[in-house]
């Protein structure tokens, strides 16, 4: 599982020996000032949806590239018309960069493009052996482009041997590089040297077991130029299927940044999927599946459309009660049930409840045990561990025993009876659900009443003053429906998302409770926020920490990444982000004693004297189609025809019409 993963890279040829390689490119950074070296400051992940951590290729702003873990880099550097350096994608200013995600293929991973006043590049991969980059020159017709093939680079590692045969570059015995058209000119050798930036001559092969080789390749002038790399080493078995690399819901809204967000989470998601497993944050960081980050991986997948992949990853929390870099947690079987539930009922596949009916079953019962235990529970946990806690005696404590009605469960190393109960509470009503629908009514029953009893505590509980509690009281568990105005009260003294830094998912977790609220203004208010926090702008990622949290020591052996500001893309946030967007659109209010359809809860005020269409959007009551024109919002469900209410910004004098299909 996730532990194979991090132990077949560490067996790699190029593991640490005496010094890992991040020491090694520190050291050579303090030899080589002068010298151009990677931005790293934020990366994005560019790689197929469930290849393994070692496949993923990484991409810094600017347009630097490596197309696996512990490859090489790709620069793109630009002279001025004497031939001297001006600059490169490492340097270029970030307020001179403009990024986003294209799809050349709908159906496939999304292309990276990069503006800046020198060049546009787009670096895409089409298979698993395959990546391409576009470049063409902008702004100076006299400036020429280079690409510098490097050990350095977002995710680079030692080059032993490198040589042009005078129509390809073959890297390390195992990649190979093409150009089109045809080069000016190629140069290989060994980067470090006395002017090894503008060296000219024949050379072209070099070896060398310290691993600087590089070439620099002189593109044609005046000519876009395409660039393909393959890599001859066989791709791993991956499980997953899909139809896109992006959400299947259609949009058309007034606002293009609303749909590249939403677009771009499922995108980061997606391509950070290690087969089944959903890791927190990027992989190289974080090479393992973790519970309570991955929920938020599903809801947001699930709710953007991803159903068949939703539907694998499902059956991985299914089978697996505890797993996570911390060991069995308290609030894992509530995760596991939240899950399967979420996409069970968006999926409505009666099969699929069937095969997870024994999964529900196990997991219902070991909540139920953890709320009357009068002694602690110890379970055993799958995966690996985080290095800096395996030592520790508690890796398999799921709970103490219950008090005052409270799950006292173990997680993050302390005890948020508020946060695991809640959690709890929420699986116990979908376990529930799927009960029902599988004509279960006693266990239904049970755990309904169970559900209940979970609530009651929780809405007296003195742990409302713990900070967990005002990310899931509503969102996602509705354990404060109840008492939404004392809720609100307290919620308002923590709304400023800066308060959780630098937990990102915090802060949109509780932007959610704001939607849940119906308070949209504020909804959009912190959305623009993180819009405006991006770690690499334009591709919509953000971060946790402020250091490597966490950390499985991966990039201990990667000529990049040596100084980590904090890790990012982090999944978990953008699970939060994704799920909040597509309920901005349309979510199931379960707060009542009947679910009701809310359309446009988080649709703000400057979008409503515009058109706004929106199609297929997965809820719990069936696909649903909407669309506001004329004073008017007319909803088609594909399922039943629930109880429908429209957002605040519409006014109470418009027109609404629903129909099924």
């Amino acid at each position: 599982m996730a532990g194979a993963t991090a132990t077949a890279f560490a067996q790699t040829p190029h593991a640490p020996a005496a010094i890992s390689q991040r020491e090694t490119v520190k050291r050579a950074m303090v030899e080589r000032p002068d010298d151009p070296w990677p931005r790293g400051l934020a990366h994005v992940l560019l790689g197929l949806p469930g290849s393994q951590q070692p496949e993923k290729g990484y991409h810094e702003p600017g347009g630097s590239f490596s197309p696996a873990v512990g490859s090489f880099g790709v620069s793109i550097w630009v002279r001025d018309p004497a031939g001297k350096l001006r600059t490169t994608s490492d340097a270029v200013p970030m307020d001179q960069v403009s990024q986003r995600f294209c799809w050349p293929d709908p159906k496939g991973v999304p292309a990276i493009a990069t503006t800046t006043p020198h060049y546009e590049a787009a670096w895409s991969r089409s298979a698993p052996a395959t990546t391409t980059l576009e470049l063409e020159l902008r702004g100076n017709a006299l400036e020429r482009l280079e690409l510098a093939i490097r050990s350095v680079g977002p995710a680079g590692g030692p080059i032993e041997k490198i040589a042009w045969n005078g129509k390809q570059l073959n890297i390390n015995d195992r990649w190979t590089l093409t150009v089109e058209p045809a080069p000016a000119a190629v140069f290989v050798g060994r980067e470090g040297g006395p002017n090894w930036k503008d060296q000219r001559g024949p050379t072209r092969q070099w070896k060398g077991e310290d691993g600087w080789g590089c070439a620099r390749i002189e593109l044609a002038a005046g000519r876009a130029a395409r660039l393909v790399l393959r890599d001859s080493a066989p791709a791993r078995p991956n499980p997953l299927h899909y139809p896109a690399v992006r959400a299947t819901i259609e949009m058309d809204l007034p606002e293009q940044r609303f749909a590249d967000c939403l677009h771009a989470q499922v995108a980061h998601l997606m391509m950070g999927l290690l087969d089944r497993r959903t890791p927190p944050g990027e992989p190289t960081n974080y090479p393992l599946a973790w519970q309570r980050d991955g929920a938020a991986v599903v809801a947001g997948l699930v709710r953007a459309g991803q159903l068949e992949v939703a539907t694998e990853l499902a059956r991985y929390f299914a089978e697996n009660d505890f797993f996570g870099g911390f060991g069995s947690e308290g609030d894992a079987p509530g995760q596991g049930l939240r899950v399967m539930e979420d996409v069970a009922v968006r999926v409505g596949d009666a099969e699929f409840d069937r095969w997870l009916w024994p999964h529900v079953q196990r997991k219902a019962d070991l909540v139920l045990k953890m709320a009357s235990t009068d002694k602690p529970l110890r379970l055993p946990y799958a995966g690996p561990i985080v290095p800096e806690h395996r030592h520790r005696s508690d890796l398999d404590l799921i709970c103490e025993p219950a008090r005052d009605g409270l799950i006292i469960g173990r997680m993050d190393f302390g005890r948020p009876a508020s946060y695991i109960t809640a959690v709890s509470c929420h699986g116990l009503r979908g376990a529930a659900s799927l009960a029902r629908r599988l004509k279960h009514t006693g266990e239904a029953d049970r755990w309904l009443a169970a559900a209940d009893r979970l609530q009651r505590a929780w809405l007296k509980a003195p742990q409302w003053q713990q900070e967990r509690t005002y990310i899931s009281g509503l969102w996602p568990t509705w354990a404060a429906a109840p008492d939404k105005a004392a809720y609100r009260e307290r919620l308002q003294q923590r709304a400023d998302p800066r308060r959780y830094l630098p937990w990102t998912y915090f802060s949109a977790a509780v932007t959610h409770q704001w939607l849940w609220l119906d308070e949209p203004e504020r909804v959009w208010e912190n959305l623009q926020w993180f819009w405006n926090e991006q770690t690499s702008p334009g591709l919509y990622t953000w971060w946790e920490g402020n250091r490597e949290e966490n950390t499985f020591g991966l990039w201990q052996d990667v000529r990049g990444w040596v100084n980590p500001p904090c890790v990012t893309p982090h999944y978990w946030t953008a699970g939060e982000i994704l799920a909040l967007q597509v309920e901005m659109l349309a979510y199931v209010d379960e707060s009542g004693t009947e679910p009701v359809l809310v359309i446009g809860g988080g649709v703000p005020v400057s979008w409503v004297g515009k058109p706004v269409r929106v199609r297929a959007l997965p809820t719990s009551v069936g696909l649903v189609d909407w669309s506001w024109r004329d004073e008017t919002v007319q909803v088609t469900v594909r399922g039943q025809t629930p109880k429908v209410r429209v957002g605040k910004a519409f006014g109470p004098a418009i027109r609404v019409k629903v129909t099924s299909a």
